[in-house]
């Protein structure tokens, strides 16, 4: 800051402090001021400024001038250190009192010299404010002026100007747009109870959705000390924007993004982070409830009995009690126990006990198959372990140690079936009859609505009919009543009226009957057009189904199935093979089998065991 506009400033606030101007009318003189320099390049005393503005006269100016030349009050101290106590800091004393401004310069006081002593006059005072810049927050004149009439003047301090302290701030916000907190207690039930499984949905995020974003916030507003400068909100502290994996900042770096699709998670440090996988280091269980996410699933520990985990993929140590459903692969590095499980990929597991397995591709087995009912659409391979009293279905073969026990009720082993094409082709059929079945039902209601028809029209003709011939005989009634001999016999009059009024409420009856029947056969026509609509649905739903069906069974013959166990093992006896056209029942125990399907001839299938060796 130049010293001209050092003196300037000091100029206009002693302007405003003696109340020689208002400070909205130094404010407007400063910019003339500024706008004179620009224009002209002269730099122009404010003093000069508001003089030609008609704001200050000449002497007023000179007197202005005159207290800016004495010699400027000395700082006050600087805040004291953090700990100590706030002292007030005298600035200036004069033969009957002191003035002190606080360290904060928040207020400025007066007091005495010595007690019992005269207080000065106001214009001493103003003049003594003035002196040492103190321009904001000062008392009226009559308030200053009542205590200085008092006699003696009062020893206690007297605040005689007060600053305006800044108003605070507060930093924003930071909003989440997703459940920090998923895993919850559990779900109250519509009758009261509370499913302690459910703990709700686990959220799921698109690359690029809004995660979190800055919301809010306020810098506070500045405050002015009694020397009439500006004090500066205290500092905040902004909301910081923590982005982890799988997560970023948006260009303004006000909001976090997702760099991938996955589950949000809020770290304990604050930092929001996006995973495709969804990590648990112990047990799917009451800390966690039932699981449902689209990506895959890392399980540290065991799912546990009664609880559900759905998602992508999965990796656990074992499985007890529990429904399993991917789309993709199923890895248990220990065993199922009690199961049900869903892989839309490979499922690889150390053994298999008394459970329902559904597997889209490999099935791999290391020890055992136990009590089970299994379909695999790809291969189910137990090289080193075996299969005990349990129904399997392969489409491309079975690969086995032993099969059975001594004791143990038999196994069926079912091969070269594509249990998941058969099932959605048996969908197909069954959906197909109830097309047709449903498409002939409509066809017979067309039939049916249109006899309909045909015989409101032929009522409503016969109820035509009807009302010509009562409105003849009504305008036969009314001639002959406007007959010369009718007219003077009232006996017939009446009787002939009565009559009419008859005809006139039966011709109504009969109008409300035409009215009912058009609308009857109004509905029926809508209705026939309704039905045509569903044929020609019908008839589109059963063109796709057979082309469903087509595309199926073309499938089938492009990949079909290996109708083959092999065992390197024992095969006990009873132990059922069934392939997709012929079956067999060993009734010897074997060792080292192949056990295939083959074709003799075009119409003959045939069951083959032959040695591994």
């Amino acid at each position: 800051m130049s010293e001209t506009t050092r003196q300037d400033e000091l100029f206009g606030e002693i302007a405003v402090a003696r109340q020689l101007v208002a400070r909205d009318k130094l404010e407007r003189a400063l910019v003339v001021q500024r706008c004179i320099i620009n224009r002209t390049r002269v730099d122009m005393p404010i003093g000069t400024v508001m003089q030609k503005m008609g704001l200050l006269t000449q002497e007023q100016v000179e007197q202005i001038l005159q207290a800016q030349s004495e010699p400027t009050p000395a700082e006050p101290v600087q805040n004291p250190p953090e700990g100590e106590p706030d002292p007030a800091v005298e600035v200036n004393s004069s033969g009957d009192i002191d003035l002190v401004i606080s360290s904060d310069k928040l207020t400025a006081t007066i007091a005495p010299l010595k007690e019992g002593q005269k207080a000065p006059s106001l214009e001493v005072v103003k003049q003594m404010l003035l002196e040492n810049g103190i321009a904001y927050g000062i008392v009226s004149d009559q308030l200053l002026a009542s205590h200085l009439e008092k006699k003696p003047m009062p020893p206690d301090p007297f605040v005689v100007a007060r600053g305006m302290p800044p108003q605070p701030g507060h930093p924003p916000e930071i909003r989440c747009y997703f459940d920090t907190d998923p895993m919850r207690i559990g779900t109250l039930l519509e009758d009261g109870s509370m499913d302690w499984k459910n703990r709700g949905e686990i959220p799921q995020v698109m690359a690029g959705d809004l995660l979190a974003e800055k919301v809010g916030g306020d810098p506070g507003k500045p405050g002015t000390n009694v020397l009439g400068q500006e004090i500066a909100p205290p500092r905040i502290k902004d909301a910081a924007l923590k982005c982890g994996k799988g997560a970023e900042r948006s260009e303004d770096a006000q909001r976090i993004l997702a760099k991938i699709s996955g589950t949000p998670k809020l770290e304990p440090d604050g930092r929001v982070s996006v995973f495709s996988i969804l990590p648990f280091q112990s047990d799917i269980g009451i800390e966690t409830g039932n699981i449902d996410f689209d990506g895959h699933i890392e399980v540290d520990g065991g799912i546990s009995s009664g609880y559900s985990v759905r998602g992508k993929s999965l990796n656990t140590r074992e499985i007890q009690n529990a429904t399993i459903e991917t789309s993709e692969d199923v890895v248990c590095f220990g065993g199922v126990y009690g199961s049900t499980v869903k892989a839309g990929g490979h499922l690889k597991v150390s053994h298999i006990h008394n459970s329902t397995v559904e597997v889209i591709g490999d099935l791999v087995v290391e020890k055992e198959i136990f009590g089970c009912m299994i379909e695999v659409n790809g291969r189910c391979l137990i090289d080193e372990g075996k299969i005990i009293a349990s129904k399997i279905a392969a489409k491309k073969g079975i690969q086995v140690k032993d099969v059975g026990t001594q004791a143990a009720r038999p196994s069926e082993l079912t091969v070269g079936v594509d249990f998941k094409n058969e099932r959605e082709l048996k969908a197909c059929r069954e959906e197909l009859a109830d097309l047709e079945r449903r498409k002939k039902e409509a066809a017979d209601a067309i039939v049916a609505q249109k006899t309909l028809i045909d015989q409101l029209e032929t009522e409503l003709g016969k109820v035509a009919q009807d009302q010509d011939g009562c409105m003849v005989q009504k305008r036969q009634l009314e001639e002959k009543l406007r007959s010369p001999a009718i007219s003077k016999n009232p006996e017939k009059s009446s009787l002939l009226e009565e009559l009419i009024d008859d005809l006139a409420t039966k011709y109504d009856a009969l109008d409300k009957r035409v009215q009912a029947i058009m609308a009857r056969d109004d509905r029926t026509r809508n209705q026939i057009t309704q039905l045509y609509a569903d044929l020609k649905k019908f008839d589109q739903q059963i063109t796709e189904t057979n082309e469903k069906m087509s595309i199926l069974e073309e499938a089938a013959k492009l990949d079909p199935g290996i109708p083959v166990v092999k065992a390197s093992g024992v095969v006990y006896n009873k132990t059922v093979v069934i392939g997709p056209h012929k079956k067999i029942i060993i009734s010897q125990e074997m060792q080292g089998v192949r056990i295939a399907e083959f074709q003799e001839d075009p119409k003959q299938y045939q069951m083959k065991i032959t040695s591994l060796r």
